[in-house]
Parts: C-alpha cells; structure tokens; sequence
C-alpha cells in the first residue's frame, strides 16, 4: 500500500471510530429530551389505553416524558410507517397489534414487520370479547347466531379498521358460524365502540376497550377468545368453554423501535417498559381493563412475533382477507 493508500485507511479508520464514540456517546446520554410513542388507532382503543395505563410509570423508569401520538388510518399502516420513517435513536418508537403482523399479509403495506423494526417489549395479551347491543334480543351466543341466520339483513359486524385484530377475529366469527353481513372498518377502536354503543352495528370483537361497555350494561358480551373467562368479566364464557376453541384470535401491545436503534438503547427502553409492567399496581390495572399483563424482553417478543404472523397468516388465508 502507497503512503497515500495509507494515510486514507487511517483517516476512514479515524471516521469510523469518532462516529462509533459519538453513538456511544448519544446512547450514554439516551434520553436527553421526550420520547414520542406512535400509537396507529385513534384514542380510546386498546392500543391506546395500554400505553396510558403505564406511562407514567415508564416516564418515571426513564426519567422522561412520553408524548403519545395518535396517528389513525389506514388500517394502522399510516401510524406504523411513521415510525419505520423515523430515526432509528430512540426518540419515536410505536406501540403495535396484530395489525402490524397481518397487514403485509394482506396488502402492499409497504413496510416489513421483520426488516424496518426492532422488537423492545411486548406489554399485554388481551382476549377479544364479542359484544352486541342490548336492543339485540338475544342473551347467548347461540340465540344471537340463531337469530342472525333468520333475519341476514341485521347482522352488520363492526371492526377497528380493515385488516386489524378485530376483523380477523369477527371474520373467522362470521366464518365459523356460516353468517352473512356487511363489515363496517371503523378507524379505530374509539369509534367502532361509539358506533356498537349507539346501535349503528350489530357485533363486534375487541379487546380491552369493550370491558366497561360490557359491565356497566351498555353492551351484551357473548364470548371471548382465549382459554380462560377474564376477571373483570367473569360472567362471559369462552368460546373453547362453548366448543368453538376456533375462534381463537387475540390482541396484544407491544413496542416496537425504527430497525438501526443502537442496541443500548433499545436495553434502556425494554428494560423501563418490562420494569414498569411488572410493577403490580400496573399489572392489577391491566387486568381490570381484560389485559394479561407480559412484560417481555425484545428476544421474547421477537418469537411471540413469528408465531403470531403464522396463525394469522392462517386466518387470512382461510377467510380470504384482502385489504385495498
């Protein structure tokens, strides 16, 4: 190598190393000013509750502010390409459903759930909950498919948006009992609960947000995925425990981080989010709101990630789901 070949090595070497300290730097430092959470569904909605049920707790872990940012539309996909667009330092990050999984198996989302983001921690697992209107007139989930067999024209199903949690899971609802209807996308959990509450649809599946509607009596809940009934709603059944275990789909939160965020400072994050929802008064507050409270680390979540794409992978393909 000439002295000139050389002396560029050293330089380029020189580069690489001030740049390496300077990001070493910045993730020592992380966070020096508010982290912005993205959260794709309008306010009101799973995704939503569950990031402000614990953010206090996490400003407190990190010592900084959350700003919460709802980004709705799309079927989540606007929310979650901002947060694959953003910097990969720390400073926006995005609190994901099954959405995140199953849109890509749906439509040109234009984004990769594997490639463009970084696992930090899974918050929650939260059973759906079939919920109907109390002018309905029925009380149990056979007499509601009985009655929607008879009178097809009634049955119009809501969901949080297409391609969210909540149409996978009333589509293979609808599928299971041979039903007809028309699906409603709503954007976001928020609206969609407005428009059952007020009687604009006749079912819909959702998570922790249909809990209160459904026990102070504004909502008639009929089953919930999972395999156990959940605490705050003891009186619904499961659809296992009513020999439906197919209708098995389920929600969850999760954070997710821009793919490129240096490693320190995904720990820092995994370790404030895990830590606050182990926290029991946190993790007796998820559960008062039908959530099963995690708290994993980036590697758990990573595996719960690639099992959950595959059955909803399932469900798409079994119910022929495909969103424009």
């Amino acid at each position: 190598m000439t002295q000139q070949g050389k002396a560029w090595a050293l330089a380029g070497a020189c580069v690489l190393a001030m740049a390496a300290s300077i990001a070493a730097q910045a993730a020592d430092e992380f966070p020096n000013h508010p982290i912005r959470v993205i959260v794709p569904y309008a306010p009101g909605g799973g995704s939503d509750i569950s990031i402000r049920v614990i953010q206090n707790r996490v400003q407190d872990l990190i010592r900084q502010s959350l700003i919460v940012d709802n980004r709705a539309g799309g079927g989540t996909m606007i929310g979650t390409r901002a947060v694959a667009a953003a910097a990969p330092d720390g400073y926006t990050i995005g609190i994901m459903d099954p959405a995140f999984l199953s849109n890509p198996l749906m439509t040109d989302a234009k984004y990769d759930a594997t490639k463009d983001f970084v696992p930090v921690s899974l918050i929650s697992v939260t059973p759906m909950i079939f919920g109907v209107p109390v002018s309905v007139p029925t009380k149990t989930l056979k007499e509601y498919v009985d009655y929607m067999k008879a009178n097809p024209d009634k049955f119009n199903y809501g969901s949080p948006g297409a391609g969210s949690a909540g149409h996978l899971a009333v589509e293979q609802f609808r599928n299971t009992f041979g039903l007809k209807g028309i699906h409603v996308p709503y954007k976001g959990s928020g609206p969609a609960m407005a428009a059952i509450a007020g009687g604009e649809i006749s079912g819909l599946m959702s998570g922790s947000a249909l809990v209160p509607l459904v026990q102070d009596g504004r909502l008639r809940g009929l089953a919930i995925t999972g395999t156990r009934r959940l605490a705050g709603l003891p009186g619904v059944p499961t659809f296992a425990e009513l020999g439906y275990p197919q209708v098995n789909v389920q929600t969850f939160a999760s954070v997710v981080a821009p793919a490129g965020t240096p490693k320190p400072v995904l720990q820092k994050l995994q370790a404030a989010f895990s830590g606050a929802v182990q926290t029991p008064d946190i993790k007796t507050a998820l559960e008062q709101r039908g959530a099963l409270p995690v708290g994993s680390n980036a590697e758990e979540l990573a595996a719960f990630f690639k099992e959950n794409t595959a059955s909803l992978a399932k469900v798409v393909q079994e119910s022929n789901i495909k969103v424009e």
